[in-house]
């Protein structure tokens, strides 16, 4: 391969010298091949147009020392551009020899760059031959996904319908499990205010029982302690004229027993104040007492005139019911009356147990 025929070849040659130069420590410019000869150069050029009339005197009488300055100058020179030819030559050895490096290195590259590019080829190939299988499925791929949206939305619809129609099931046994538990909680209220109020009104009379015998015994026993209080007043009123009476040397021994005896009164007093706060506030709570027992007979009777009725439906819980409670239709119910005569039954028992109450209140 000629490295002259490709049109890059000067450039890649130019850039390769300059690399191999600065590898091999060789300068890229001749020039610098050269300083001691250039500088000679320069020193003739300039000492030519420098020199002026008043040398010329001198350089008569000094021809024989420039002469062989001269020629020793011409030797030198000589010598200078021996070695110059001498480091030409290596140097166009060494660049013959980096041509031939590189042409072998573009020809190599060149190998390189066609196998690369068949490769590329064959890849883009294959890659063509893969992106229409790939594409050919991706269709296929789209028919089956068209083909499940519409399957999956005729599912949904079906689902939707099916859900609406259980819900619509669900909320009608939802509507009649409410009915029938509202209706149980009715009744069991009913009976737990009545079994509250009866058990409320046996604690009333068992506490206004044990008020009343409390109460007995504070009187019996207040009347115990006035009686004595009055003894104890006639004992010291006896005393007192005994006395007044003793003008012995007993005078001291009595008054220190007298005074005994007035503090035992001092303290029956107290224990009679005391008693006397009991009876007040037994009182008071026995005045609290007919108040709740009033309030729980005003209670029971309200409970039982509330259980004399019975709620009863005008319509069956059959399917137009549900229907009806489905289109926001009420059902309307009706109160009737439980028979008159256990009405007043039951009136009498009431009026029998209120005197009753009155009657333990009032004594």
């Amino acid at each position: 391969m000629d490295p002259s025929s490709s049109p890059t070849w000067a450039q890649r040659r130019q850039v390769t010298l300059s690399s191999s130069n600065q590898r091999n420590g060789h300068p890229s410019d001749l020039d610098t091949l050269f300083p001691a000869k250039k500088q000679v150069l320069e020193l003739n050029g300039s000492a030519a147009p420098t020199a002026s009339p008043e040398f010329e005197s001198s350089t008569d009488n000094l021809d024989d020392s420039d002469h062989e300055f001269g020629e020793s100058e011409h030797r030198t020179q000589i010598d200078n551009e021996d070695a110059t030819h001498e480091a030409l030559v290596q140097r166009c050895r060494q660049l013959q020899e980096d041509v031939e490096v590189l042409a072998a290195h573009m020809e190599k590259q060149e190998r390189t760059h066609e196998r690369e590019g068949k490769e590329a080829e064959d890849e883009r190939l294959a890659l063509r031959h893969v992106n229409a299988a790939l594409e050919r499925e991706l269709r296929g791929l789209r028919v089956e996904r068209d083909a499940l949206f519409k399957q999956s939305a005729r599912m949904v619809a079906q689902h939707t319908a099916d859900e609406r129609q259980a819900e619509d099931e669900r909320e009608a046994h939802d509507e009649l499990l409410r009915a029938l538990a509202q209706q149980q909680q009715k009744t069991e209220i009913l009976q737990l205010a009545v079994t509250s109020a009866s058990q409320d009104r046996v604690e009333a009379r068992k506490a206004l029982d044990k008020a009343q015998t409390h109460c007995r015994r504070l009187e019996e026993e207040l009347s115990s302690a006035h009686a004595q209080v009055l003894h104890l007043q006639n004992e010291r009123n006896t005393l007192k004229a005994a006395l007044d009476a003793t003008v012995t040397g007993a005078a001291g021994f009595e008054a220190r027993q007298l005074q005994a005896q007035d503090e035992v009164i001092a303290s029956l007093r107290a224990d009679l104040v005391q008693m006397d706060f009991e009876l007040k506030t037994l009182s008071v709570d026995k005045a609290t007492l007919e108040e709740q027992v009033e309030k729980l007979q005003l209670r029971l009777a309200i409970s039982e005139r509330s259980a004399d009725y019975e709620v009863v439906s005008l319509s069956s819980n059959n399917t137009i019911d549900v229907m009806a409670k489905r289109k926001d239709q009420k059902k309307r119910t009706t109160i009737r009356p439980v028979s008159r005569r256990a009405a007043r039954v039951r009136e009498r028992n009431h009026l029998v147990v209120a005197g009753d109450l009155l009657f333990f209140v009032v004594l």
